[in-house]
């Protein structure tokens, strides 16, 4: 352990190893560079990558011997790019390589670099596993390690088809149409205590609803068939409907009345209820002090005793 970064004060910054890459590869071998979230990242031309792989593991100034992963990226139309990120051990610096596949969409190929990294063996069959990309020079793609033998297609590629969402959509995407008799579809507008779903805890929110939010019963302008509307419906009291008939008026006011005199009995008890909770910390509290003053008295008392007992024994 007492290598690991011995050298972190020689680790080379992102554009002295680009300058570094260019000088050993040629200028054409580096098409670009970023450096994004803190990495750095160097786009190589596919014809230099595997010779850029090795420079990275065998020049002195750079000494990126560990392997991190490999992966690779669908860019639709201009097909596919391959990454792999690398790391120092020694430095501490990690370094981003990207290359564009040959053969687009239709056979895409990139060189192995599982001969100068050997944990890109595993990684580079997984990625022909998924997008179809042949690396030249690796020792056997085969057999599918993801996948089974005999699947078709190469499943993270953004244009691969999913067969079951051809037969099956996925669920929640859209609610099945409610049909009348005839086949029609029934347009409803939501409204307030409409049960949301099926159970029984939609039914008791529903109803909730429906108390917390009462709608007011329907009335014409006129006020001609109010009363109609009100035969086979009970009138709430504050529903502002105008009775023509002396007897519901009667009913009306009756009502108003009796709901006056409960609001009165409910102030009341609430009152005696505030006053009983008031009297009882009142009595609590002339409790909690009478408990206080004994155990004063008994503390002075025990006192007096002790002091008492050295002049008996010296008298004695």
């Amino acid at each position: 352990m007492s290598g690991v970064l011995a050298r972190r004060d020689r680790a080379l910054t992102p554009e002295e190893t680009e300058e570094l890459l260019r000088d050993r590869l040629g200028e054409a071998a580096v098409v670009g560079s970023v450096v994004e979230y803190g990495v750095f990242t160097l786009r190589i031309a596919q014809e230099h990558w595997l010779e850029a792989a090795r420079r990275c593991r065998d020049e002195p100034l750079l000494a990126y011997d560990l392997f991190d992963n490999l992966f690779a990226v669908d860019m639709r139309e201009e097909g596919f790019d391959v990454v792999t990120v690398l790391y120092s051990t020694s430095t501490g610096n990690r370094l981003v390589l990207r290359t564009r596949c040959a053969g687009g969409r239709e056979a895409p190929t990139c060189p192995s670099i599982s001969d100068v990294y050997r944990g890109a063996n595993w990684m580079e069959r997984e990625t022909w596993d998924m997008f179809g990309i042949e690396f030249e020079g690796h020792p056997g793609l085969a057999p599918r390690i993801l996948t089974v033998e005999n699947f078709e297609g190469w499943p993270l590629r953004k244009d691969f088809h999913l067969v079951s969402r051809g037969v099956k959509p996925w669920p929640g995407v859209k609610e099945p149409a409610e049909l009348d008799e005839d086949g029609n579809v029934i347009e409803r507008v939501p409204r307030i205590g409409d049960a949301p779903g099926p159970y029984e805890l939609d039914k008791v929110i529903a109803e909730q609803a429906k108390l917390a939010n009462p709608v007011p019963e329907p009335v014409t302008a006129e006020g001609g068939n109010v009363e109609e509307l009100a035969q086979d419906a009970d009138l709430a009291s504050d529903s502002g409907q105008v009775l023509t008939s002396a007897d519901e008026q009667a009913a009306e006011e009756a009502e108003a009345q009796a709901s006056d005199v409960a609001a009165d009995v409910a102030g009341a008890q609430a009152q005696d209820l505030e006053q009983t909770a008031k009297d009882k910390a009142e009595q609590r509290r002339r409790e909690q002090a009478e408990a206080r003053r004994r155990k004063a008295e008994e503390r002075a008392a025990d006192a007096d005793d002790a002091g008492a007992a050295p002049d008996q024994e010296g008298n004695a």
